[in-house]
């Protein structure tokens, strides 16, 4: 299956298109989805002063985890689309550097990172191109002993840190062991290099946890580090250093689609962590909140802050060549641990520091998750169940309620959001009639960006990402592109097989908030 991108600089009769990138794609963006899949935790419980990583694999019913020769769960794609993420654009990330936090060594990192890129038309993110960087927890080279539960768990964090935040610089710090020891040494070491770190692990709280909370503080290239840490996949209660008050604890959804693939709503998730802290106090931010009264922590710290998806029935993809129980491959996987640096990625494509005050203030543009339990309900504004929501980046709904489907030549309406601009766009994607050609088809996608006024949006350092896939299947598919008047991109869609064909655009313009447009297509 392939993916093309479009990036055009759209100024009326002038339009030029910049370049035209030929890209690789997963084949069903949804295979996993709403399945009651079978699954089982990828690392052990463990005792006090101990971490478990927090990441969950589909299997079969026997409980034996499932690999296999191509990805089963959620594309970037996907879910750029659900959230508005920026997706694959040359600058997404800006530069930064987001650091990854495990335990023990993934001896294959480096590889299914760039097999991963390739499947899915991400940029190379390689120790030779100075994308990529393992080191252990002092910054050095002589790697710990591996571990196939944490080998996939690291797949899962420096993959989709990636996939979210294609333009940052990854840095894998891999700990000693899972003892909070080594995995403090390792965050010190994390803090001095990176403006992001994410951490996809935790334990139970104790009474002396906060004196590890002065590990998730530290400033790099003089601003201050943003801390993000897994709330758990077993509901209540908190866990730590998900309760750390210096960090921004992130819980889990359940993405619900339609047969067809198209998006529905975003559920909390029953097993995503959260719960009031036995032991930290809320930071001001947080219980001065309106709604921080209604979960009645009496004052201390709660936890989720914010949530993303994470339920492995939505579960994303992630490729892992390191054994595990025998199986190596393309695995379908769940759990905070994939929220968790999905939020470091999306905070590198803002640009922005976030904390407590950042995600408690009027910055960000959340999808309020009012649907779910984790044995804590999920309500207006604030709850133990989803914090206070999900990102929404671009152009993208902000409703959690099921929607009827459209049809396959009609373009998904969206809400705009302005966050980080000052300006609104609207985008939308139209397929046109299918034609045949030979033996394949092709079928025009016009993709328009409009202002509030209406008018379109175009001139220099307007850029236009279109990207198609398979709904469903393995389909061979090329595409071409040229430009339009008035803020629009006509993108010709080329394959020579039948099918259903889900189609994104995602647009950036200085001055405004990026918007997304999506719609559906068929070749009989």
């Amino acid at each position: 299956m392939f993916r093309r991108r479009i990036v055009a600089r759209v100024g009326g009769a002038a339009a030029l298109i910049a370049s035209l990138v030929a890209l690789t794609l997963s084949s069903s963006p949804v295979a996993a989805v709403n399945a009651h899949a079978n699954y089982r935790a990828v690392c052990p419980a463990v005792p006090t002063g101990f971490a478990h990583c927090q990441e969950l694999v589909v299997t079969d019913a026997q409980g034996n985890p499932l690999a296999s020769a191509g990805p089963t769960g959620l594309s970037p794609l996907t879910i750029d689309s659900v959230y508005g993420f920026p997706g694959v654009t040359s600058g997404a990330g800006n530069n930064y550097t987001i650091a990854l936090v495990d335990a023990y060594d993934d001896p294959t990192a480096a590889s299914d990172l760039s097999t991963f890129s390739a499947q899915f038309g991400l940029p190379p993110c390689t120790t030779s191109n100075g994308c990529f960087t393992k080191v252990n927890q002092t910054g050095g080279i002589t790697y710990p002993k591996s571990n196939s539960g944490w080998a996939l768990e690291i797949s899962l964090d420096i993959e989709w840190a990636h996939a979210i935040a294609p333009g940052a610089k990854i840095l894998l710090v891999e700990a000693s062991s899972n003892s909070f020891t080594n995995l403090m040494a390792a965050e010190t070491y994390a803090k001095g290099h990176a403006s992001y770190v994410s951490n996809s692990w935790g334990g139970g709280e104790s009474s002396g946890e906060s004196a590890y909370d002065s590990y998730f503080t530290g400033s790099y290239n003089g601003a201050p580090v943003s801390f993000f840490v897994a709330a758990g996949d077993s509901g209540l209660p908190a866990e730590y250093p998900s309760s750390s008050p210096n960090v921004i604890s992130v819980g889990g959804t359940t993405l619900n689609f339609a047969s067809d693939g198209s998006f529905l709503s975003e559920t909390g998730w029953s097993s995503g962590g959260g719960g009031c802290s036995a032991y930290e106090t809320a930071t001001d931010a947080q219980s001065s909140f309106s709604q921080y009264a209604q979960v009645n922590c009496n004052g201390k710290r709660a936890t989720p802050d914010v949530a993303l998806d994470a339920d492995p029935n939505s579960g994303v993809s992630v490729y892992d060549s390191t054994p595990y129980y025998g199986q190596s491959g393309w695995f379908t996987v769940g759990g905070t641990s994939a929220s968790t640096p999905m939020w470091a990625g999306a905070s590198a494509d803002a640009g922005q520091v976030l904390n407590a005050a950042y995600v408690y203030g009027s910055n960000i543009n959340f999808r309020d998750i009012t649907v779910g339990n984790n044995g804590a309900s999920c309500l207006t504004g604030y709850d133990l169940c989803s914090g206070r929501g999900s990102w929404l980046f671009g152009n993208v709904s902000t409703t959690t309620t099921t929607s009827t489907t459209t049809t396959s030549t009609t373009t998904t309406s969206t809400t705009t959001t302005t966050v980080a601009s000052t300006g609104t766009m609207n985008v939308s994607v139209t397929a046109g009639t299918v034609s045949p050609r030979g033996k394949g088809y092709k079928v025009p996608l016009t993709v328009s960006a409009t202002d509030s006024t209406s008018a379109g949006i175009g001139g220099a350092g307007v850029t236009m990402d279109v990207y198609a896939e398979a709904c469903g299947g393995t389909l061979a598919a090329s595409s071409t592109g040229t430009t339009g008047n008035n803020g629009q991109v006509t993108f010709t869609f080329s394959t020579k097989s039948a099918g259903s064909w889900c189609a994104q655009a995602t647009v950036t313009a200085s001055g405004y908030a990026a918007g997304s447009g999506q719609t559906s297509f068929t070749t009989p």
